[in-house]
């Protein structure tokens, strides 16, 4: 079966596999994102390390695929001034197409969760969809009448951005305050738990990673599920608002591990706005990786292929 290589770049994993044309996904590695060298060279060198192992299984001269957390610079084919990466700049097409003299097509890693979701998840056959993930940070890819929104850039639909509260002020990692990101995403909300505690009188002395206070069964954890239920209807009304979706799909180990909170946040989404079904995605965390398949059996990617 025909397969290609592609490479999903995270704040906390570097993941490779195969990606075969029906979806399937094989042969997966994962590794540790770096985070400690002089420049982004470290995190290109570990792509391209990943990349040695699953080349020689692939055609010879078909393309590779990555997704990646962004912002993207589709010009220039890199990563450029994320707020979830160490490195300011990671470079990634032209070191790739030089080592390897493939094809490399680059997209931000929910644009290819939505083209994943629409070819062979939750979104099949939908023309207007919305991908939300909730991991170390928080992004979303937008499908609107059947077309991909990338915007001028290639960086639209950064819904992990969206202003959301006015109350705690809590500072995103891209500098902004009240952002979707800062309070819902695996890293935001231990540090927004802690603001919560402090605000109700309550030191923490060691804290908690998210999965444990959204599992906890005591009261004050409970207390704080419901204050970001609210946020999270918050960022949920603000898609629907923007998109009017068919579908919006949830991914991320927020969701995935907790469904109970998913039915808590769709709860607080705002009345008056035409509810779209919710779901959690049924691609197991894949998707980034598959629409990187996706990318790279299209050719998509690059700013001039969008």
């Amino acid at each position: 079966m025909t397969q290609r290589a592609v490479i999903d770049i995270g704040a906390t994993w570097i993941r490779g596999g195969l990606v075969s044309v029906d979806g399937t996904v094989t042969q997966r590695l994962r590794i540790p994102t770096p985070k400690i060298g002089i420049s982004g060279v470290v995190v290109t060198n570990a792509v391209i390390g990943i990349l040695e192992k699953l080349l020689p299984t692939t055609p010879p001269g078909s393309g590779v695929g990555i997704s990646s957390a962004g912002p993207l610079d589709l010009t220039s084919g890199s990563i450029a001034s994320s707020p979830n990466m160490v490195f300011d700049r990671i470079d990634l097409i032209s070191p790739l197409r030089e080592r390897f003299s493939r094809p490399v097509s680059l997209i931000n890693d929910c644009r290819a969760g939505a083209l994943a979701e629409q070819a062979y998840g939750a979104g099949k056959d939908q023309t207007d969809l919305v991908y939300i993930t909730f991991s170390s940070g928080i992004g979303g890819g937008v499908i609107s009448g059947g077309r991909l929104i990338t915007g001028s850039t290639g960086n639209g639909g950064e819904i992990g951005h969206l202003y959301v509260d006015g109350r705690y002020h809590l500072v995103c990692g891209c500098g902004g305050t009240g952002h979707f990101e800062a309070y819902a995403s695996g890293n935001g909300i231990p540090r927004f738990y802690r603001r919560f505690c402090a605000e109700e009188g309550i030191f923490i002395e060691t804290l908690p990673d998210a999965d444990t206070i959204l599992s906890s069964e005591e009261a004050v954890p409970a207390r704080f599920r419901d204050e970001l239920a609210v946020i999270c209807g918050r960022g949920l009304s603000g898609v629907i608002a923007a998109y009017d979706p068919e579908i919006i799909i949830l991914d991320g180990p927020v969701v995935r591990n907790h469904p109970d909170f998913v039915s808590a946040m769709i709860g607080q989404v705002d009345r008056y706005l035409p509810m779209p079904k919710v779901v959690v995605s049924p691609l197991g965390g894949d998707a980034p990786l598959i629409g990187a398949g996706v990318a790279a059996f299209t050719g998509r990617g690059l700013k001039e292929d969008l």
